[in-house]
């Protein structure tokens, strides 16, 4: 069995590349770090927007869309305060912590999240999560690996290529641009503030126990309850 490429060797590989954060492959360096999974997310007005994560990783979606609607988690913690947030099991954090969090997110293969900003200075950009579906700590030197990844793609998103995907020339695909299209169409139909309609998307997902994006494919194909709900 080769052996899996080291994440300083990744990263020189993706600095020739010169692609910017496209460059980086996700499955790789999750595997570099002996993490089941790892995201990228960016900062923007109504939270975290998901921009980098391997196409198959269906947890780690879940993962952010599950801390995207209930706001509140250790991502967002992280993009709010320029701190790590290491949870090396999930198990054992206090309820009240993350209250609406836990409990759905126990409900997934997720034992551990390991949080890391991405930042220069005062630049804040987001945030990458790491996974994996058993508890522990990561080791001095996963860590200090970790924190090579997180520098490398803070600088490569404040580069010019940073948020193209330079394959189709255009930028990152949103993970949940069918949420953004969404609250825009509930927003005009019922005449509420994009804030309102983004609120009670967020609302309904909870209260149904659906994913948001579910509920928001649902707006734009005519099949929600919510236009004809004031709540």
């Amino acid at each position: 069995m080769s052996a899996v490429p080291g994440v300083m060797t990744l990263l020189a590989t993706a600095s020739r590349a010169a692609q910017g954060l496209s460059a980086l492959r996700p499955a790789q360096f999750a595997a570099a770090l002996d993490l089941d999974g790892l995201v990228i997310s960016l900062i923007n007005g109504s939270g975290l927007e998901l921009v980098w994560s391997d196409p198959s990783d269906t947890t780690g979606k879940a993962v952010e869309d599950l801390q995207y609607t209930l706001g509140e988690g250790p991502s967002l913690d992280a993009a709010r305060t320029g701190e790590p947030v290491l949870v090396p099991d999930l198990r054992a954090v206090p309820a009240q912590r993350w209250p609406a969090l836990l409990p759905p997110l126990l409900g997934h293969p997720v034992r551990a999240l390991y949080v890391l900003p991405l930042q220069l200075g005062a630049i804040r950009l987001g945030v990458l999560t790491g996974r994996r579906a058993r508890p522990g700590p990561l080791t001095r030197d996963r860590m200090s690996d970790a924190l090579a990844l997180a520098e490398a793609a803070t600088l490569m998103l404040l580069g010019p290529e940073g948020t193209r995907d330079v394959g189709s020339d255009s930028p990152l695909p949103l993970h949940r641009a069918v949420l953004h299209q969404a609250v825009g169409v509930l927003s005009a139909r019922l005449d509420v503030s994009v804030d309102e309609a983004l609120a009670r998307l967020r609302a309904y997902a909870f209260t149904h126990e659906r994913p948001i994006l579910e509920v928001a494919d649902d707006v734009l194909n005519n099949r929600s309850p919510l236009e004809n709900s004031s709540s």
